[in-house]
């Protein structure tokens, strides 16, 4: 954005953007409804070394458990991707994501993911439906 300054000051992007959205925790809006994934990426071969790092973020872990007593929290990650895994119907373990509205950051169709993962990156059919008939 030419019109918002940064800390260290960056010039702004031009060009195409594509904004996704990660998952929510505990794969629940803030009302409890369950959200569904807009895409799932497969992450079955890089699993350990996603635990690993997480496992690495200290302060993550320190906030986590006196925040919200929660001291299980790359397990927690690993039982999440594994549900969406299983919301794949393809992948044992997976990330969700959703893409943001296009309008002002890139074409309609713009979805760089779909193209860097090939596949290991799957739309879901059903999310993308749901989106047109407003559920």
């Amino acid at each position: 954005m030419p019109n918002c300054r940064t800390l260290p000051p960056r010039p702004p992007v031009k060009g195409d953007v594509t904004v996704y959205h990660a998952m929510p925790h505990g794969l629940r809006d803030p009302l409890r409804r369950r959200v569904w994934p807009g895409a799932f990426v497969n992450v079955s071969e890089v699993l350990e070394v996603k635990m690993a790092a997480l496992a690495e973020h200290r302060s993550q872990q320190e906030w986590l458990d006196e925040s919200q007593k929660m001291s299980r929290y790359v397990e927690t990650m690993r039982d999440f991707g594994r549900e969406i895994g299983r919301m794949s119907r393809r992948y044992r373990f997976a990330e969700g994501w959703r893409r943001h509205l296009h309008y002002g950051f890139c074409a309609e169709d713009a979805d760089p993911l779909r193209e860097a993962l090939g596949a290991d990156y799957r739309i879901n059919r059903r999310y993308e439906l749901a989106l047109e008939r407003g559920l």
